[in-house]
C-alpha cells in the first residue's frame, strides 16, 4: 500500500470533452510545490480497475467539506476516459448543462483535477477527480491548486533568486542589481568577440589570397594547355609551325581542341603535308603563311568551325 498525500492541479478550459489534466514529467506550483507524471499508464490503470466515473464539483467542495457537513455537493461533470500522450495526461468529460453554461460564461475557467501522489518522489499515482475552480497555481496547462502561505510574486522573486544563485531571501534590489550584472557582462562578451581581430579576417588578406588562387589557376591552364599542344605536336597531329594557332584554340575553346586531337589519327598531319608537295615561292615567309593558312583551315573545317576562327 502507497504511502499517498493529496494535491490539487488545475486547467484552463472551455468545457471541452477532452480536457488536459497534467504535463509529462515534472511541473512546479507558484507555491513552490512540485509533482510529476512519471507513469502516466499506471494512473489510467488504477482509474480503469476502479470501474466507476470520478466527479468533477465546484471549488474542491468533495476534497474540502468540513466535519458534519451534510448538505448535497452538485457535480459539475464525470470524466469518463483517460488517455496519455506526449503532452500529459487528458480525460474525456460528461458536462452537465448547469456547468457548460457557467464555463461558457466564464464564471469559472479552470479545471483543478484532485489526485494522490507518493510524498517521496511527488509521482502522481492516481486520479481522485477534479473541482472547478478560480485560482490556478501553476503557468502551465496543468495547474496545481494554489496554497495560501507564500504569496505568488514572493515565490517568484525566490525562484528567481536562486536561479541568479543568490540567497532565496535576497532583497528584489539585489535580484535586479545581479540581472543588470548579468547583461553588461553578456553585452561586453558580445562586443569583445566582435572586435577581436583573431576572429576575423581582414578584407586585404582575403583579396591577396583569391589572387593568389587566381594567380595559381591561370597558372595551371597554361600548363595544362602547352602540354597538350605539344603532345599534339609530337604525335604528328599539328606540325610545330600550328602551335600558335593551336595554343590560340585552346585558349578559346579547350573542348573544341581536345575533340580534335581525339578524331585525329597520330602521324597523319605530317603524312598529309609530306604527300601533298607545296608551291615553291621566292620569299619563304608567304610560302610558310599559305601552309599555315591551308593547315588552320583544315583544322576548322573538321571543328565545324568557320575557316577564319583561328584569327579571332
Amino acid at each position: 500500500m502507497l504511502n499517498e498525500a493529496s494535491a490539487t492541479c488545475e486547467l484552463s478550459g472551455k468545457a471541452p470533452d477532452w480536457v488536459h489534466l497534467f504535463p509529462s514529467g515534472q511541473m512546479v506550483g507558484r507555491d513552490g510545490r512540485r509533482f510529476a507524471l512519471s507513469d502516466p499508464k499506471s494512473v489510467i490503470q488504477a482509474f480503469q480497475q476502479s470501474g466507476v466515473d470520478l466527479p468533477i464539483d465546484y471549488k474542491h467542495q468533495n476534497d474540502r467539506k468540513p466535519d458534519g457537513h451534510v448538505g448535497p455537493v452538485p457535480a459539475a461533470g464525470w470524466i469518463k476516459e483517460l488517455k496519455a500522450d506526449a503532452a500529459g495526461l487528458w480525460g474525456r468529460v460528461e458536462w452537465t448543462a448547469q456547468s457548460r453554461e457557467l464555463i461558457a460564461t466564464k464564471a469559472y475557467r479552470y479545471l483543478s483535477p484532485s489526485v494522490f501522489f507518493e510524498p517521496g518522489s511527488k509521482a502522481i499515482t492516481k486520479l481522485k477527480g477534479a473541482g472547478l475552480v478560480h485560482n490556478p497555481n501553476l503557468q502551465l496547462r496543468a495547474l496545481a491548486s494554489q496554497d495560501t502561505a507564500m504569496p505568488d510574486s514572493q515565490n517568484f522573486m525566490q525562484q528567481l533568486a536562486q536561479a541568479l544563485y543568490l540567497p532565496a531571501e535576497a532583497e528584489p534590489q539585489a535580484v535586479f542589481e545581479a540581472i543588470a550584472t548579468l547583461k553588461g557582462e553578456a553585452r561586453a562578451e558580445t562586443a569583445a568577440q566582435f572586435h577581436d581581430p583573431a576572429r576575423f579576417v581582414p578584407i586585404e588578406a582575403v583579396q591577396e589570397l583569391m589572387q593568389d588562387r587566381n594567380q595559381q589557376l591561370s597558372t595551371q591552364a597554361e600548363s595544362r594547355i602547352a602540354g597538350k599542344v605539344s603532345d599534339a605536336v609530337s604525335n604528328g597531329i599539328i606540325l610545330p609551325r600550328m602551335k600558335e594557332w593551336a595554343t590560340a584554340l585552346c585558349h578559346k575553346d579547350e573542348a573544341a581542341f581536345d575533340t580534335y586531337v581525339s578524331n585525329s589519327i597520330p602521324g597523319a598531319c605530317a603524312y598529309l603535308i609530306n604527300s601533298t608537295p607545296l608551291p615553291s615561292y621566292p620569299d619563304n615567309d608567304i610560302g610558310q603563311s599559305t601552309s599555315s593558312s591551308q593547315e588552320a583551315a583544315a583544322i576548322c573545317a573538321q571543328l565545324g568551325l568557320s575557316p577564319d576562327a583561328l584569327n579571332d
